[in-house]
């Protein structure tokens, strides 16, 4: 009796696991989906913003990145509104979940930022708000390839967390440490005060280079696994 209880219970497990795996693959897909298209939005909308800042003159175009996360949801509503809807697994859910939490902090941080921003800049002295000014596009850089890294993990794509890592740090780095800055220094010469509003549209680029690393090409790529 014992033994038919043990491997009655071997087998449950058995079948638990083969059905994570199934989940796993069939989420994958779906993941990469939401991802190709996500960085496409991302790409896109850093590509406006960019053009926005440059041909009116002002850094108020940054606000558009509050649109975001609407034009994201609607695409990919759009893209899956024709198949049936499919009982949500695990992996699913924990995936969902990552990136939900993932707007919801990057959301608010990027709201507390601007808020910060508008009532620091008239209180301060510009020595003193320069010193207290929140860096907003490192921190997100960083959350965001936090997300893909650990969906990497949750989908078991060692890759996909390779890709996370080097794009979140990566990009993380670069802004932080005024890496673009630096460059456009020694190749212009100038100062990063003497750039004006061009030196403004900096994180548009770094934020294309993230969501190319980090959202489009693994994207891609778990769209065209088999």
């Amino acid at each position: 009796m014992e033994e038919t209880s043990n491997m009655t219970a071997e087998r449950s497990l058995e079948i638990i696991t083969e059905q994570i795996a199934q989940s796993r693959k069939a989420v994958s897909k779906d993941v990469g989906q939401s991802l190709y298209v996500s960085g496409l939005c991302t790409m896109g909308i850093a590509a406006l913003i960019t053009l926005v800042i440059l041909v009116f003159k002002s850094t108020l175009g940054h606000l558009l990145w509050l649109l975001l996360p609407l034009i994201i949801h609607f695409a990919i509503r759009n893209k899956y509104k024709e198949p049936a809807h499919a009982p949500a697994s695990i992996v699913g859910r924990l995936v969902g979940k990552t990136w939900s939490t993932f707007a919801v902090f990057v959301s608010a941080f990027f709201i507390i930022s601007i808020i910060w921003g508008f009532i620091a800049c008239r209180l301060l002295k510009p020595d003193v708000y320069a010193s207290v000014a929140i860096k907003v596009t490192p921190t997100i850089m960083l959350l965001m390839g936090m997300a893909v890294t650990i969906t990497g993990h949750i989908l078991k794509q060692r890759w996909l967390v390779i890709f996370g890592i080097v794009a979140g740090l990566g990009t993380f780095l670069w802004e932080q440490f005024g890496i673009g800055k630096t460059l456009l220094f020694y190749l212009t010469g100038q100062s990063p005060a003497q750039f004006g509003i061009t030196s403004s549209t900096l994180p548009c680029l770094t934020v294309f280079l993230f969501a190319l690393i980090g959202l489009t090409l693994p994207g891609l790529m778990l769209k065209r696994q088999k």
